[in-house]
């Protein structure tokens, strides 16, 4: 599951540090112990939290595409209850977010990563106009293609997990704990793609002439191991921010669904209130 998909303004700011713990480990910056020792250097959460601004900039739209895409297409199909719909649905909202969702993510890897006297700007929008002038608009949709390959799938097995953990139970810990698992599991089995999309976008050396090259390089030099790194920090936020996301949601559906009902009861008393009054003008 994409790092914005499942969070929430609170759950970005809750959870960004773990974030950057990420990043820095699948970098092969150190160990877990010993990047969370380097970020939390000066006693001061500063450079854990560096980064954060394009994910929050970008959250509302990215958001929008992913229900907004996934619920169209979803209906739009033969049998949209089905899971094979809620997972065809969720790989295009996968693939439609990534076009956003890669450009944000790479100003926030390179800002998470910036190494000292590097003139990386701190903001989201002044970071990416740098790297615009810097490289033009490919070194800004630098991963994209690795970015699709996690999301599209990431998001198909996210919303038919999910699906098929609720249904015959709505309930509110019913719906955090699926979106919690559904959000974990998206991450566990697409991870290494992630690892591989978090050090080609920090590459600023041009170290990598790809995905695959950099998948390749990273394995002779690091070994396999370093596919799995950060997994733990991963799955944590992932599901307290997924369950969290999707408890929300479903709680918005619910409220809309009372407003709508109450509505319509509403306009139906007045209905049959006016045409008691006025039989006559209704009448052929």
């Amino acid at each position: 599951m994409p790092d914005e998909a499942g969070d929430g303004c609170v759950g970005i700011i809750a959870g960004h540090p773990l974030d950057t713990l990420k990043v820095h480990i699948q970098s092969g910056r150190g160990s877990a112990l010993e990047c969370t020792k380097a970020l939390l250097k000066g006693g001061t959460l500063s450079t854990a939290y560096r980064g954060v601004g394009a994910p929050l900039g970008g959250i509302a739209v990215i958001n929008s595409l992913v229900f907004g895409v996934y619920g169209n297409t979803r209906r739009s199909l033969p049998y949209p209850d089905s899971l094979l719909s809620h997972g065809v649905a969720g790989g295009i909202s996968g693939f439609v977010q990534s076009f956003v969702c890669s450009p944000v993510e790479l100003v926030k890897t390179r800002q998470q990563l910036v190494r000292p006297g590097e003139k990386m700007p701190t903001g989201a929008w002044s970071g990416a106009r740098y790297i615009l002038r810097t490289g033009g608009y490919r070194a800004l949709f630098k991963g994209l293609g690795i970015t699709i390959a996690r999301d599209s799938p990431a998001l198909a097995i996210y919303f038919v997990s999910y699906e098929a953990m609720i249904r015959g139970d709505s309930s509110v810990m019913t719906v955090f704990t699926a979106g919690g698992v559904a959000g974990a599991l998206s991450w566990v089995l697409l991870y290494p793609i992630d690892v591989v999309k978090s050090r080609l976008q920090g590459d600023v050396d041009g170290k990598y002439k790809g995905a695959w090259d950099c998948f390749c390089k990273s394995v002779q030099t690091d070994g396999w191991k370093c596919m799995r790194r950060g997994i733990g920090a991963v799955t944590i936020r992932a599901f307290i921010s997924n369950g969290a996301c999707f408890t929300a949601v479903a709680w918005t559906e619910r409220a809309w669904q009372r407003i709508l009902h109450f509505n319509s009861a509403q306009a139906a008393k007045i209905g049959d209130a006016v045409r008691c009054e006025t039989p006559e003008y209704y009448e052929l």
